[in-house]
């Protein structure tokens, strides 16, 4: 096993990095302008009280585990000593290249040469492909089909809702939506919440059937990305939302034989995803994350800003990017999706999409 140090690992991290660690772990990551809010996967609690915090590197557990760095929550999680966690993260990025191994200086002063467009174009040829273990499709049959009103309300007739082979849970009173492989696999399913009090938990989370919890790593995989990828061929084009809910809205106002839309089923957009993209041969990636601010110039509004310039700044290299955004805030409400306000709203902002 190499070693590296891991004060430079640790630093070479940027925010969105250890975003995608954390969504690799299931901790359903709540990326903010320079912290981040996860659930406690260091105790296996199911709280959102685990926050990471850019400044200082750190992660801290306010129930249980209090203060630990990237390492350290590795090493509770998956059992394994120091530096094994270090190598993880190492070659859960390919940071080879760029870190300092101790066994072998030249070959990190060989490596350190390389540019990151060739690091980034060799990840396919470096890393293979994240496989799913299947699950059985059956687990679905017994759940029933009905019409879901409150969708139908928020522009997702139920034609749409069979398509993507939505699902209602009586017991829960939860929407059960399946998560596919580019293969069509089943590789998870999520729930979406239609009991209010219970959106404190979380609108969206893994479902919990028969006593088994059918969670996957969301930043190795695109919602909506097997039935949208031949479109998504032909026109090189990717509409990327946040939330599963938002693609079915996009797919009734595309129509399912113009449908380029995906789901990051998050806040942003990890580097496996949009390599997802770049294998099919994307040139342009349109993104309508949520409005998370209540008005033009407030703090939420310069953190939604900032966080569209880090993805612009982390991925303009490879791609076109463009923003769905409501420029002078009169298309949105708080914490909508571009879709949400129906389908001339949709248009509207796409026609107007805004290309740093």
């Amino acid at each position: 096993m190499a070693f590296y140090d891991k004060d430079e690992v640790k630093n070479a991290l940027d925010i969105e990095d250890v975003f995608d660690i954390l969504e690799s772990l299931n901790a359903e990551p709540d990326l903010r302008e320079d912290y981040i809010i996860a659930i406690t996967v260091c105790h296996g609690g199911d709280s959102h009280k685990l926050y990471y915090y850019d400044n200082t590197k750190l992660f801290k557990c306010f129930t249980h585990c209090g203060t630990m760095d990237i390492f350290e929550l590795l090493m509770k999680i998956k059992q394994i000593d120091l530096n094994t966690a270090v190598s993880y993260v190492v070659n859960f990025f390919n940071l080879g290249w760029k870190i300092k191994n101790k066994d072998n200086i030249d070959n990190f002063l060989d490596w350190r040469i390389l540019d990151k467009y060739e690091y980034i174009t060799n990840i396919k040829i470096n890393n293979q492909k994240a496989v799913f273990p299947e699950i059985d499709s059956k687990i679905l049959q017994h759940f029933p089909q009905p019409r879901i009103l409150n969708w139908e309300q928020e522009h997702i007739p139920k034609e749409i809702s069979d398509y993507m082979d939505i699902h209602y849970n009586p017991l829960t009173g939860g929407i059960l939506i399946p998560h596919t492989d580019e293969n069509n696999r089943l590789i998870g399913i999520r729930e979406r919440t239609l009991v209010q009090e219970n959106e404190k938990y979380g609108k969206y989370r893994p479902a919990r059937i028969n006593g088994n919890m059918y969670n996957h790593a969301l930043g190795f995989n695109l919602y909506g990305f097997y039935q949208a990828k031949e479109n998504i061929k032909n026109t090189q084009i990717a509409l990327i939302l946040e939330a599963e809910k938002s693609v079915l809205q996009a797919i009734n106002y595309l129509g399912i034989a113009n449908n380029i839309a995906v789901a990051v089923c998050g806040s942003t957009l990890s580097s496996y995803q949009l390599q997802m993209l770049l294998d099919i041969g994307v040139k342009e990636i349109a993104i309508g994350f949520d409005a998370d601010y209540q008005k033009i110039g407030d703090k939420e509004y310069e953190e939604t800003i900032k966080k569209f310039e880090k993805i612009y700044n982390k991925y303009c290299g490879y791609v076109n990017i463009s923003f769905l955004f409501d420029i002078n805030g009169d298309l949105l409400e708080y914490k909508n999706s571009p879709t949400d306000k129906g389908k001339d709203v949709f248009f509207q902002l796409w026609r107007n999409r805004v290309f740093l």
